[in-house]
């Protein structure tokens, strides 16, 4: 059965703690609505980096305009692999969420 439930920065973030934040470790299916920034972020890297490819190949605005990402960790992991900084995205700030959605869920 598959979960509905979309993460959002808000939500995620809210869960930090003071040592190590696994719960920005997703599963394949699981659904993350990129924030304003960090849709920002990947129009500016589209055409250039794999990890935007990746995004918007497994990514669907919502009727509100958002877009949400499903996570795909072996693609996820290729595209990051792709562009030479695993397990993190180019050119993305380490406090956004996305990019600990990749830190933590990414695998070599």
């Amino acid at each position: 059965m598959m979960n509905n439930f979309i993460h959002t920065s808000e939500s995620l973030k809210a869960q930090d703690g003071d040592f190590e934040n696994y719960h920005y470790l997703l599963e394949d299916g699981e659904k993350y609505q990129l924030s304003k920034g960090e849709k920002e972020w990947l129009d500016m890297v589209t055409g250039r980096y794999s990890i935007a490819d990746y995004i918007l190949d497994n990514s669907e605005e919502d009727e509100s305009g958002n877009l949400v990402l499903t996570i795909n960790i072996f693609d996820m992991s290729l595209a990051l692999l792709d562009d030479g900084m695993f397990p993190k995205a180019v050119m993305l700030s380490d406090d956004s969420a996305l990019q600990a959605i990749f830190f933590y869920s990414a695998t070599e």
